[in-house]
């Protein structure tokens, strides 16, 4: 089915899509909110139950997003795993203390706030996709909207049409109707 085909479908169903499809847009726009906050409840839970460490910067990527590979020692283990870095970029070398979850040594959570791993990439995509869907159901809603407002307008506009020209010849007088004379009008 084309895509033309199936927006045609779609405006013909109706509100309920449309109303579907609002709900199902804010739901999605709502989980990377809520992912957020998890991951800052999360952040904080491992800066009181997790067990510091201090870990190093081995180093720095600038490819699409900014990393930083950290190296630590946790367990008798050499770690190695990688922060993004939005708002601290530390330098190659660079020492950063880190509280490392005990159950799980690759997660732990740096002494300036951000999680092991790149948390909420995949969650930050459904929410984008939820906004878009969302937007596009409201915009629908809103030129059905119109598009019922102009047919109402349009369907009044010919009924006055109808009555009008119904009147007019309500108001003729039969019998009196004849073509328009061709003798020469009496000037006297």
């Amino acid at each position: 089915m084309a895509t033309v085909q199936i927006l045609r479908s779609w405006w013909r169903a109706g509100y309920p899509v449309y109303v579907l499809g609002l709900a199902v847009g804010m739901v999605t726009m709502w989980l990377p909110l809520k992912t957020f906050q998890d991951n800052d409840a999360w952040a904080s839970r491992l800066r009181v139950e997790g067990v510091p460490a201090q870990a190093v910067v081995d180093e720095l990527v600038h490819k699409r997003r900014n990393t930083m590979h950290l190296r630590y020692e946790f367990a008798g283990a050499q770690r190695q795993a990688e922060v993004g870095c939005w708002e601290v970029c530390l330098a190659a070398g660079s020492a950063v203390r880190i509280w490392v979850n005990p159950n799980d040594p690759e997660d732990f959570v740096t002494d300036f706030g951000i999680l092991s791993g790149h948390r909420g990439r995949l969650q930050g995509l459904v929410g984008a996709a939820g906004l878009v869907l969302s937007g596009a159901m409201a915009l629908a809603v809103i030129a059905r909207l119109h598009q019922r407002r102009r047919d109402r307008r349009r369907r009044d506009w010919q009924r006055q049409q109808q009555d009008q020209r119904q009147r007019q010849f309500a108001n003729a007088r039969s019998g009196r109707k004849r073509k328009p004379s061709r003798r020469r009008p009496n000037l006297d």
